[in-house]
């Protein structure tokens, strides 16, 4: 929580902040606090600025002489090592540190202003097909008789049959959980609140592993726990789904919670799930997501379309036109 001593220090750090990198960053961080972003995302910034000022200050740079040619070769540097997803993360946070500093008029101009993101790869994530989804899950349905296992596998259905991120998933607690009406009340991206709908059969498992939960002493209110009654890790849930999918001879694609929450994704598009519910469902701001995940998802539709296309099943009986146009 950001406090009136925290407010009158920032002010006050103001004034060294042009030419000390540390001093600016962390300044920057108490004002996206102020704007209550969560604290994954405060790492974020943090991580991808501390690369950046590393760079900026070999270079004998400092936050307010920065300019848009030390921006640019620091991309071409990172694009070296990197991804141009991982690029273009690094570039939001740092048009972000301008504009604050900007806003704030430690400087007068904006060095990232016309400074364009890299164009990113088409990425197809990798999706578990539905005989991976039965071994996964049943696999790990034959190691319910110990704790972890039921919990594990509570997990991934959830994961599965919401699509939430790992992240969510994790931070749920006791109390988030509506099983009469349904409902999981999730925290999202920018500490947004929404409600997902859980499916019968991952209504039936949770009360399951929430009665056995309860024997777990001192496990406070976090939903998944360990063994010792403390919250479940984001690391430690990517451990344990990698070692269930080796278990269950999963091969071709990188059993992951991303890669769960992708296949939620496409057997909601699959089965002609409405676009816009999706959204709200996944938590997406805007639209541009979801349709990012309908156009990767195109191949699947259109095979569902050729199955069940109306004017295809009714073709014998219409009078369309056959004969080839000469």
């Amino acid at each position: 929580m950001v406090t009136t001593s925290d407010m009158t220090g920032m002010v006050s750090a103001l004034g060294t902040v042009a030419h000390d990198f540390e001093a600016a960053i962390e300044v920057f961080l108490l004002s996206r606090q102020l704007k209550k972003v969560s604290p994954e995302t405060a790492y974020w910034y943090r991580k991808c600025l501390n690369h950046f000022a590393h760079f900026a200050k070999a270079r004998n740079e400092t936050p307010v002489t920065f300019s848009r040619d030390s921006v640019l070769e620091f991309i071409k540097m990172r694009l070296k090592s990197v991804t141009p997803q991982t690029v273009n993360g690094d570039l939001r946070a740092i048009m972000a540190f301008a504009r604050f500093l900007v806003a704030e008029g430690i400087r007068q101009d904006n060095p990232t202003e016309k400074v364009d993101r890299i164009k990113e790869p088409t990425y197809y994530p990798r999706t578990l097909n539905d005989e991976q989804i039965v071994m996964l899950v049943n696999t790990i349905a034959n190691h319910t008789d110990v704790f972890s296992g039921l919990r594990d596998l509570t997990l991934v259905v959830l994961l599965l049959d919401t699509g939430l991120r790992i992240r969510e998933a994790v931070n749920l607690k006791l109390t988030d959980i509506d099983l009469s009406q349904g409902f999981a009340r999730v925290i999202g991206k920018g500490n947004k609140e929404r409600m997902v709908p859980i499916g019968e059969s991952a209504k039936k498992l949770l009360m399951r592993y929430i009665m056995k939960r309860t024997q777990i002493s001192h496990a406070g209110d976090w939903l998944f726990t360990s063994t010792l009654g403390t919250q479940l890790t984001k690391d430690e849930t990517y451990s344990q789904i990698r070692r269930w999918a080796k278990g269950a001879s999963i091969t071709g694609v990188r059993v992951s919670p991303h890669s769960l929450r992708f296949t939620f994704v496409r057997k909601w598009l699959q089965s002609g799930g409405d676009s816009i519910v999706l959204q709200r469902i996944l938590g997406h701001t805007s639209p541009r997501m979801t349709s990012y995940c309908a156009r990767l998802f195109a191949t699947d539709l259109k095979d569902v379309h050729k199955r069940h296309s109306p004017i295809d099943s009714l073709s014998p009986a219409l009078k369309i036109p056959r004969k080839r146009i000469i």
